[in-house]
Formats: structure tokens, sequence, C-alpha cells
């Protein structure tokens, strides 16, 4: 099934058109093209920039390096760092980062139309999220990230797979968007189209070059031709939680920073229930969704004492 170029488009502030969810239905993934603006993603790149600053800073203070490369651009800044010392890559994933930018944007009317048209009006904001900056495959950072997954492909896999059972009968979508044009070269997404009709797939620990915690077994993968996916800057792929997905080692000079965030029908299980996700949307319970920051971070301090010896992959 295909969508030529102006089914794809979506005006700003509404949701997908039934053209659009009827492809996301058929294949388990659906490209949207401009479905944020610059003043949508800015604020939260504002924010890893600073993040990246304060990383700089702490680094040059510890001698560790001799200047704070300030002069780079936002897609190559954070890469002498790591080179220089893991620890500068720290602030950048959640529960690290829940700075303000990113708590308003899992708020952003846009993002939640469109998931709206997936998963209803009851938005429940997973707790399974990840910003992610993966690094040019150069193979010379510090500590391990030139072994884990920000430096390398990532694994075939369903996000279903990473999360307990008691989600197998919930639709999850995964927001995945770029801050950066994302592309083959530096590592975009690739999907197998319409293998979400079958049932989760046994997932084991990868191996070789394959970075990510869980990947699909190699004797279980379908047999079906992988898409890779470009998404510019504004553009996001959502992605069914069955669908299995991946993406090759960045082998640009930049960086591709990326999101990616999942929702859910706020009445049914997360799959992660030790973590805190909160309710963004509700026509049910409008009093219950959380739009105070505070009690955002109050429910992740809590969890991060509660968790410890807690269960989090079914495998």
């Amino acid at each position: 099934m295909t969508l030529d170029a102006q089914e794809l488009r979506l005006p700003l502030m509404a949701g997908l058109t039934a053209k659009q969810v009827e492809f996301f239905n058929a294949e388990g993934y659906l490209h949207v093209p401009d479905a944020l603006t610059a003043s949508d993603l800015d604020p939260v790149q504002a924010e890893l920039e600073q993040i990246v600053d304060e990383a700089a800073n702490r680094l040059v203070d510890e001698g560790a390096i001799d200047r704070d490369y300030a002069a780079l651009p936002f897609p190559k800044r954070l890469i002498p760092l790591v080179k220089a010392d893991a620890s500068a890559a720290a602030g950048i994933n959640f529960p690290a980062n829940l700075g303000p930018a990113i708590f308003a944007f899992l708020h952003n009317r846009r993002l939640l139309d469109i998931v709206q048209s997936l998963v209803g009006e009851e938005i429940y904001a997973n707790s399974c999220q990840h910003i992610r900056a993966k690094l040019p495959a150069t193979g010379d950072y510090a500590g391990n990230l030139s072994s884990n997954e920000w430096a390398r492909s990532t694994a075939w896999h369903q996000d279903l797979g990473v999360l307990l059972p008691e989600a197998d009968d919930t639709l999850i979508v995964t927001s995945w968007i770029p801050l950066v044009d994302a592309d083959a070269v530096n590592g975009t997404l690739r999907v197998l189209p319409g293998s979400h009709h079958e049932p989760l797939r046994r997932h084991v620990r990868p191996s070789g070059e394959d970075g990510g915690s869980y990947s699909v077994a190699p004797d279980e993968l379908p047999d079906v031709e992988p898409v890779t996916v470009p998404v510019e800057r504004g553009g996001m792929i959502l992605l069914h939680c069955r669908t299995p997905h991946g993406s090759d080692p960045n082998r640009s000079d930049h960086i591709r920073w990326s999101m990616d965030l999942r929702w859910n029908d706020a009445r049914m299980p997360n799959g992660r229930p030790q973590l805190p996700g909160m309710l963004v949307r509700s026509t049910e319970t409008p009093e219950l969704v959380v739009d105070d920051r505070q009690q955002w971070l109050a429910a992740w301090k809590l969890a991060q004492v509660s968790r410890r010896g807690a269960r989090f992959y079914r495998w």
C-alpha cells in the first residue's frame, strides 16, 4: 500500500487523515512529513544544547578537554566531548533529562492531535521514552559508547518486545521524531512493513555488531523486504508496537539526534508499570491530566527508589 506525497502531508493543528490511518493499520508504520514546526522542536533542541554546554564546561573544569567546542553546531558538538569522556552524554536521555522543554513537548497539541488519531482521546505518555544521540560510527569514543547502540547499528526489534506481557493487547504507538534530517547515511529508521499483523516474536540479546537491549531472534525475523524511511526535521515516523524496526550505523560526520516517544490509551496496561508515564489528554477525566511538571518530577523521584528489584523485561 502506498500514499502519494499529497496524501502524506498533514494540515497543521490536525489529526491524521483517514488514508493515513488506513496506511498505518495496513503497514504498521507511517511517515508524516511537516507534522511539526521549528517552534515546536526548537525549545527541545535548546534544552539539549544546554545539557551539552554544561557537560562541556564541566569537562573543561576537570581538565578532560582544553576547550568547550562551542563553535561547533548542535549536530557535531557532542562528538569531541564523548571521545574525551563518555559521561558527557549522561544527561541526554530519560530520566536524567526531565527538563521543562521536553515536559512541554509531551503535551504539544500538534503531536497529540496526531497520536489521538491512532490511540483515541485518552492519551497516556508511556513511561518508556527515549532521546538519542546516534553518534558517527568511528569506534573511538570513551567508555563503552563505541560498543553500544549510540555508535552502532540498532538490531531489528519490536517495541512491544521490551515491555512486560501485560501490554500485549495494548496498541502502543511510537512517534520517532528527528531533530536533524535523518537519512540512510546517518542512520534513519528501517522497518519491516506489514509484519505487525503477526504475533510478537521471540527476542534475544543482540550479538556481533548490532546494538540495542534486545533483538528479534534471527530464526524468527520476518522474510520481508526492509523499507528505509528518510525523515526531514519537522517530520516523524509512527510505529506500531509490533512492527520490527532498526537502524544502520551512522556513516555521516554528525549526530543523528532523535526522540522516540511512546503513547497508548490510558485505560490499557502500558508495559512499564514501575516507571511514571502520565496522562496528557483526556475527555473522561481531564482533572487527572498531569500539567504540573513538579508532579512528574516527584513521580520519577519516587520511581528511582521503588523500581529497585523490579522486573522490566519479559525475556
